[in-house]
C-alpha cells in the first residue's frame, strides 16, 4: 500500500493521452500516484481488475515499480477487443483514457497489370481489410469513379474492388484504389494497369487528340497532295495487341496489287501507325488507297482519296517580335495566303494556310547552315494573331532560322528570317530582373 506522511493532496495520473495503437503492438502505460492510501489499480473496458503477471496472466497485466507509485499497464500482442475506456484508480481517485486500436490496411501487391477482352467484364481487387474499416476510393487516371451515375459502366463491391462491365478500348489505363483510415492517419493505394484486347480501331491524329472515325460501314478521308512533290499518308490506329498494316492502291472500286516496298511504306515499331510515303512524278500516282490494320481480335480499314492539290504561298513578311531565355516570338503574316474563316471553320477547304513550320540551325560561322540537322516546330494559325511562339531553344544561342506555311497539301518554299535570331542568357535575364526591382524600390522610397 501506497501512503506517505506528507500533508499534500493525493494525486493520480495516466502519463499517455489518448491514442490509437496498432493490432500485434505491445505497449507499455504508466499511471503515477503520490500521497495514496491506497494501491494504484488497472480496470478493463468492461470493469474487470488487471492483475499482475501470472503463468495465467502472461499478455495483459500489471506491474509495480517505485514502492507502488507508479502502475504500469503493460499490454503484448495487442488485439482489436483491447480498445476502450481504460481507467486506472487508487480509492476515491480515477482516472480514465481512451486507447483506440487499429488494424492498418496492409494492400499485398502496389502495382499490377492486368489484361481484360472487349466486350466482357473484368474485377480488379483492392484488399483493404483493416480496423476502422478504411474508406476506399477508386480512379482512373485521376478522376473519381462513382457507380451511382449512368451509365451503370462501374460496380464497387463491398469488398472493394472494381468491376468494369462491357470492356472496349477506353476503359485502358491506369486505375488506383486510394485507402484512408482517418482515426489511424493511414493512407495507402494500389494501382492496376489495365489493357483491353480489341479490334483495331483506325483514328486522324487532330492537334493533341485522336478522333475516331464514324462507325460506318467505310471509312475514308480525303488527302491533298501536290504533283511532283513527296506527301506522307498517315494511317493510325488504336489496337491491342498490336496490328499488322496493309496497303493496296485501288483502282476500279478494288483492290489492286499490296504495296509492300520498304522505301514506300514505314511502320512504327510499336504499330501505332504505318505511313504511305507517295512521290507523285505524275498524275498517275492520284486514286485511292487502302490501309488495313489487322489483329487476332478483327480488321478494320479506311481509303484515302488522294487528289491534287494547290500548294500555299509561302510568308511575305516576318520578323524576330522577342526572345526569352528558351523560346523566339516571330511576327508572321502572309497577305496572298487564304486562312481559315471564324464564320464557318468547319467546311474544309484544301488552300486554307493551317500552319507554319519553322527551323533552326545553330550560327556556325566557318559552316555553311546544315538544314538537314534543323530543329523544327511547327504551330497552328490563330484567327486573331500574328505572333507565333517556337521552343524550347538553346538559352545564349544564335541561331540562322527559316519558315514556310502548310495547307492541306503540302508546303510553301522556305524564306530566310532575316536579322539576328538569338535567345537570351540566363544571366542577363536575371541581371534585368534586379534592375526592375531595384528602379522599383528606389521610385517608392523618392514618394
Amino acid at each position: 500500500m501506497a501512503r506517505s506522511t506528507d500533508t499534500e493532496e493525493p494525486t493520480l495520473s495516466i502519463l499517455a493521452r489518448s491514442t490509437v495503437y496498432n493490432i500485434n503492438e505491445t505497449k507499455a502505460i504508466f499511471c503515477e500516484g503520490h500521497n495514496l492510501l491506497e494501491p494504484i489499480q488497472w480496470y478493463t473496458p468492461s470493469g474487470k481488475l488487471v492483475e499482475e503477471r501470472s503463468i495465467k496472466n502472461k499478455r495483459v497485466f500489471v506491474e509495480r515499480r517505485e514502492s507502488g507509485t507508479l502502475a504500469v499497464l503493460i499490454m503484448h500482442s495487442i488485439k482489436i477487443s483491447d480498445g476502450g475506456n481504460w481507467t486506472c484508480k487508487s480509492g476515491e481517485l480515477q482516472e480514465t483514457r481512451e486507447f483506440i486500436v487499429g488494424e492498418k490496411v496492409s494492400l499485398p501487391v502496389k502495382n499490377v497489370s492486368m489484361e481484360g477482352e472487349e466486350s466482357k467484364s473484368i474485377k480488379l481487387t483492392c484488399e483493404a481489410v483493416g480496423y476502422p474499416a478504411p474508406v476506399v476510393v477508386w480512379y482512373k487516371e485521376k478522376q473519381a469513379i462513382s457507380d451511382k451515375e449512368p451509365p451503370k459502366k462501374y460496380v464497387i463491391g463491398d469488398d472493394h474492388s472494381l468491376t468494369i462491365k462491357k470492356l472496349n478500348h477506353a476503359d485502358a489505363g491506369v486505375y488506383t484504389c486510394k485507402v484512408r483510415q482517418k482515426a489511424l492517419s493511414h493512407y495507402t493505394e494500389k494501382t492496376v494497369q489495365l489493357y483491353v484486347q480489341h479490334k483495331p480501331i483506325i483514328y486522324r491524329q487532330t492537334g493533341e487528340n485522336p478522333m475516331i472515325y464514324p462507325n460506318q460501314k467505310y471509312k475514308t478521308e480525303e488527302v491533298y497532295a501536290i504533283l511532283n512533290d513527296t506527301k506522307n499518308v498517315t494511317c493510325s490506329a488504336i489496337a491491342h495487341p498490336p496490328p499488322v498494316f496493309a496497303w493496296n492502291r485501288r483502282r476500279g472500286g478494288y483492290d489492286d496489287s499490296p504495296i509492300t516496298d520498304p522505301d514506300t511504306v514505314m511502320t512504327a515499331e510499336d504499330g501505332s501507325n504505318s505511313v504511305l510515303i507517295l512521290r507523285l512524278y505524275n498524275e498517275s500516282y492520284f486514286g485511292e488507297y487502302r490501309c488495313s490494320a489487322t489483329n487476332s481480335k478483327g480488321s478494320e480499314s479506311i481509303i484515302f482519296h488522294v487528289s491534287p492539290g494547290t500548294k500555299p504561298d509561302p510568308p511575305d513578311y516576318v520578323s524576330l517580335y522577342k526572345a526569352n531565355v528558351t523560346e523566339l516570338t516571330f511576327n508572321v503574316s502572309c497577305s496572298s495566303c487564304i486562312f481559315p474563316d471564324i464564320d464557318d471553320p468547319v467546311t474544309p477547304d484544301p488552300k486554307v494556310v493551317l500552319a507554319y513550320s519553322f527551323q533552326f540551325v545553330k550560327v556556325n560561322n566557318s559552316y555553311e547552315p546544315d538544314w538537314t540537322a534543323s530543329i523544327d516546330y511547327e504551330v497552328d494559325v490563330t484567327y486573331d494573331s500574328t505572333l507565333y511562339t517556337v521552343g524550347p531553344l538553346e538559352n545564349s544561342t544564335a541561331y540562322h532560322a527559316q519558315v514556310r506555311t502548310r495547307n492541306a497539301a503540302g508546303y510553301s518554299e522556305w524564306i530566310d528570317i532575316p536579322g539576328e535570331i538569338k535567345t537570351l542568357n540566363n544571366a542577363m535575364k536575371f541581371g534585368a530582373t534586379l534592375l526592375l526591382v531595384f528602379c522599383a524600390i528606389m521610385f517608392t522610397s523618392l514618394f
